[in-house]
């Protein structure tokens, strides 16, 4: 079986001549065979590349390639020119040579899976063909790479010899047990590809630095390469960032390098993008579709998951999976803790507060990691999680799509295969007698469905899989022998030819995987595999371990994102045969979120988020210095002194009451909730059309998803436009919830580049159209599991719950008693979860009780407030979050919240002549109530005199309703409540207000006594 291969792909021509054309104008060097002068190199010693001469070309290809994307119509392709020419410097390797090195770097962007490899093979015959360079190395920064190139060009070699007629094009690759071929690769007179991990040379200590007998003479093995002034094809160079590998590529001293990714981290002098966004529309790769499993009520707490454990005794440290906090922003990552560690100070997860590390270690060959407060995680679970459970979930979902999907392209011809990516090899393999908790699983649930696809009725499980993990021999002392597996990258040379031989064989079997006599179907890998290997016929991808910041989710999917081949290997290019499945271990949501972030890293830097135009509000001093005011401050001020009068008997009750509420109060049983939804991105392309009077604007908005449907949101296609003015908002303006965030902020039609810019940072200019991509996540549905029956030990929940409220132990175990009945086997399934919400529950019904019987008395004693701090001469408000305040403000100008705000302020207070002055609390003021009702910020203070003539101090909360027990949250009506008595301690009237009330200054229960309501 050999694939096929079309030579005519528009979009691989194009990334091929870009580079081809950087030196179009140099000619064809042809070697001349001079006694003495055996090396072949590239140019002669005393030939250079101009730089002028390169940029040039440069900016030619640069300018050519953008203009084809404005044609196109698609700007994020689009790739800038460069006003110089990029070069990477460095300094030799130490102990090799102090000289410094420099020489062009040129960057390609390619998705995964559109043929990249392919590319750069190819790229090499052209330069070969049309300038005589001959030379190359291919770069790579594992081994997996190393072959998957290997297998590429193994595979693609008689395609290219019938486009190039060219049999003298040898690649090799190195092996330093075969060192004397670097000369074979330096003299020859034809193409050699010299195809090298980074590892073989990045250090003084590797063979290709040392003399050695195989390669008699003058030169050392690496001097042969560097006088062949190489070109260094750099795959993934992503990976090979660091200054060791700058310093180890500059020592082959490169005439110039080529960078080939899908996920460059710096492009230098880029020639070529195809963005993801843009292969999904055009076609070129499998559409992709997300089942998220995911557990659940878990009583509030956010996953976590013990990846390994490192070292032994107080050196032992945990690697967790769990979400963290950066910037607002929640995202799965890894984090390393040792004991004594908290786990909030490396995440920032308010849940994770007081999670502090007692101990770390093994027992029983079973990793654990136990938190202060009770909590245990092992491998396969803890904190109410159980991993089997998921992992069930999972390949049952897996196998169902896998027959599914076979069923549907049975007819193409196209075989059906499925990767698991695991979480530990142990996990598969077992212990030598029993198989793993995920390959006993995968084994149980292919014998429940197999009888629903003819190809599988007779197949055992063994027959239909087979895995791929590195592993070697380890002699223990006493002559003993083990299998060792790796779970990590390799890190010695035992383990890096492990490496070897797992991927040679992965890449032998490639073809045989695809055809229907190789019964083996799914296959089990390490996250090892998540770059060099891919396969044309994965439909589905299963993540079994928990897919981190470092093994992006767009290299895993890139393992299947190749278009499908039938049995003869020929291409398939029907949409409903091309599409992949992730059944990831977290919700469809999560998954697709990040996956659409990792996209839109690749489509260009995020824009900084705008300054919004301010509005500076200055204090009036006819107010603030008045004895009127300083008086009322005076009063807040005082410190009122509480006293909380708890009734154990009549709080155990209204907690018993809660526990009637099944639908707010049920305790928490661990659920597995499977998400499913197609993954599609839609591009939203801004133009404006012109500018108008009165700061307004016409922009055309235009909406397409990665099918190529096309709509103009503002009208027809070709010339319809919005007519737009500052704070105007797109989402309700166009009724499309996708835009989100775009109310505009400002409209600059004078500058010398006229620009409209949103509030959420996005900018858009007269001279150039912008594009906004986001996932649609459509056609979501959810359906819930009741998970197995695991158990966890139990903990002091007494003691938990003593703590965390702090009422009395004889009290916390009467709370636990009354737990109703058949609630209380939860507390095995799930300790934490259930613990954490009858501490909910029991904080709840405290606070209320609290906010019932809590009484206030003055005292003398008063706050230490800084009047200047607090109310300063100038604000800066933002200039779209204010209202004019200048009749009876303390402030010319006040900030606004919220529209009830602006509605109290400009039509309340500002119009009533008996109004003295207001101000709004600055959010620095803080009245100290009880910890479990919360430090307390009023709204409003207000002066206002009566209808006799007495001034009244005033203090109101505008909530947008009058009735306290309508507020949205319980913690809001314990604060108004507990509030009033702290004013009335004060002698000051307070109220909560709805904000538009006629008669707002007066008490909502005097109103009403009055006849007023």
């Amino acid at each position: 079986m050999k694939f096929k291969f079309n030579p005519n792909q528009e979009f691989q021509l194009k990334a091929i001549k870009n580079v081809v054309d950087l030196f179009e104008g140099i000619g064809e060097y042809h070697t001349q065979f001079t006694l003495g002068s055996e090396i072949a190199p590239n140019l002669p010693e005393d030939e250079d590349l101009d730089d002028d001469f390169l940029l040039e070309n440069l900016q030619f290809v640069q300018e050519e390639f953008d203009m084809q994307m404005d044609a196109r119509d698609t700007p994020t392709m689009k790739i800038g020119v460069s006003h110089s020419l990029e070069k990477e410097r460095g300094q030799m390797l130490e102990g090799v040579s102090n000289d410094t090195y420099e020489y062009p770097s040129f960057s390609v962007e390619m998705e995964t899976g559109t043929g990249k490899t392919y590319v750069y093979l190819r790229t090499i015959h052209e330069l070969s063909q049309k300038y005589g360079f001959n030379k190359f190395v291919i770069v790579v920064p594992s081994i997996a790479i190393y072959q998957g190139a290997k297998k590429s060009w193994e595979i693609t070699r008689d395609h290219f010899k019938t486009i190039y007629g060219n049999d003298f094009c040898a690649l090799r690759a190195y092996d330093s047990s075969r060192i004397q071929e670097v000369k074979t690769f330096a003299t020859a007179k034809n193409i050699e590809i010299l195809l090298i991990t980074l590892a073989a040379f990045n250090s003084v200590s590797n063979n290709l630095y040392k003399p050695t007998d195989k390669l008699p003479g003058e030169l050392l093995p690496y001097e042969y390469i560097q006088q062949t002034r190489p070109i260094v094809i750099l795959d993934e160079p992503q990976n090979m960032g660091s200054q060791k590998s700058k310093d180890a590529l500059c020592t082959l001293k490169p005439l110039f390098s080529l960078r080939y990714s899908a996920t460059h981290r710096e492009t230098p002098n880029l020639v070529y993008r195809l963005t993801p966004v843009e292969a999904f529309r055009r076609n070129l790769v499998k559409r992709i579709q997300v089942v998220g499993v995911e557990q659940k009520e878990l009583g509030g707490k956010v996953p976590i998951s013990l990846k390994k454990v490192s070292g032994t005794g107080r050196s032992a440290k945990a690697t967790l999976a769990t979400y963290t906090s950066k910037n607002g922003i929640q995202k799965i990552e890894e984090v390393i803790l040792k004991t004594g560690d908290n786990l909030f100070d490396k995440t920032h997860i308010e849940e994770h507060k007081g999670m502090k590390i007692h101990n770390i270690g093994s027992s029983k060959g079973e990793e654990f990691v136990e938190f202060e407060n009770g909590t245990v995680l092992t491998a396969y679970g803890g904190d109410g999680i159980s991993k089997p459970d998921v992992f069930r979930y999972q390949i049952k979902e897996t196998l169902a799509q896998h027959i599914a999907h076979q069923k549907k392209v049975e007819r193409h011809g196209a075989k059906v295969l499925s990767l698991f990516f695991i979480d530990k090899v142990k996990n598969y393999v077992g212990d030598g007698i029993q198989p793993g908790i995920i390959k006993k699983i995968f084994n149980e649930e292919f014998r429940k469905l197999k009888d629903q696809l003819e190809r599988f009725k007779d197949k055992t499980p063994e027959e239909v899989q087979a895995s791929y993990f590195a592993s070697y021999r380890y002699k223990r002392k006493g002559g003993h022998e083990e299998t060792i597996y790796l779970d990590d990258e390799a890190s010695n040379e035992k383990q890096r030819k492990a490496e070897k031989k797992q991927f040679e064989l992965i890449m032998r079997k490639k073809e045989e995987l695809l055809s229907f006599d190789n019964d083996v179907c799914f296959i089990f890998a390490h996250s090892a595999l998540k770059e060099g290997w891919d396969n044309p016929n994965v439909f589905q991808i299963c993540t079994l371990n928990q897919t981190l910041s470092k093994d992006k989710k767009r290299q895993e999917i890139g393992r299947g994102l190749r278009l499908a081949v039938n049995q003869k290997l020929e291409r398939l290019n029907d949409d409903q045969v091309n599409i992949l499945t992730v059944i990831a271990n977290e919700s469809y949501e999560s998954f697709a979120n990040t996956l659409q972030q990792e996209y839109l890293e690749q489509e260009g830097e995020a824009p900084p988020k705008p300054k919004p135009k301010r509005a500076p509000a200055k204090r009036q001093d006819k107010f603030y210095t008045s004895e009127e005011f300083r008086d009322f401050w005076k009063k807040l001020t005082l410190k009122s002194i509480y006293t909380i009068n708890v009734n154990s008997d009549k709080l155990l009750a209204e907690i018993k009451e809660k526990f009637k509420d099944k639908k707010n109060n049920t305790f928490p049983v661990p659920k597995v909730v499977i998400s499913k939804g197609n993954f599609v991105i839609t591009t939203f392309t801004f133009r404006i059309k012109s500018f108008e009077d009165n700061n307004t604007a016409v922009v055309s908005v235009i909406k397409e998803d990665t099918k190529g449907n096309r709509i103009n949101l503002g009208g027809d296609l070709f010339d319809g436009g919005l007519l737009i003015s500052e704070n105007d908002d797109l989402e309700k303006l166009l009724k499309e919830p996708k835009l989100r965030g775009f109310k505009v902020n400002s409209i600059e039609s004078k500058k010398s580049n006229p620009d409209i810019e949103f509030k959420n940072g996005f900018k858009v200019s007269k001279f150039k159209p912008e594009t906004y991509t986001v996932s649609d996540n459509r056609d979501v549905k959810s359906k819930d599991s009741k998970s197995g029956l695991s158990k966890f030990p139990i903990f002091n929940v007494v003691n938990k719950l003593e703590q965390a409220t702090s009422l009395t132990k004889e009290t916390c175990f009467k709370i636990l008693k009354a737990v109703p009945y058949d609630e209380l086997p939860k507390l095995f399934r799930n300790p934490e979860g259930f613990t954490n919400k009858l501490i909910e529950i029991t904080k709840n019904a405290l606070a209320i009780h609290v906010a019932e019987n809590i009484e206030f008395e003055l005292s003398k004693d008063m706050k230490e407030d800084n009047l200047e701090e607090l109310f300063p001469e100038k604000i800066d408000y933002v200039q779209t979050e204010i209202v004019e305040s200048e009749n009876h403000g303390l402030y010319d100008r006040t900030q606004k919240d919220s529209e009830i705000e602006e509605v109290f302020v400009s039509s309340k207070l500002e119009v009533d002549n008996n109004v003295q002055f207001f101000f709004k609390f600055p959010s620095k003021y803080k009245i100290d109530f009880p910890k479990i009702i919360g430090n307390y910020n009023p709204d409003w203070g207000v002066l206002r005199k009566d209808s006799d003539g007495v001034k009244v101090q005033l203090i109101r909360e505008t909530k947008g309703t009058a009735i306290i027990e309508n507020l949205r949250f319980v913690h809001e009506i314990n604060k108004v409540k507990v509030a009033k008595k702290h004013f009335k301690s004060l002698g000051i009237d307070y109220d909560v207000i709805k904000g538009d009330e006629d008669k707002w200054y007066i008490k909502k229960e005097d109103a009403e006594l009055n006849g007023l309501l």
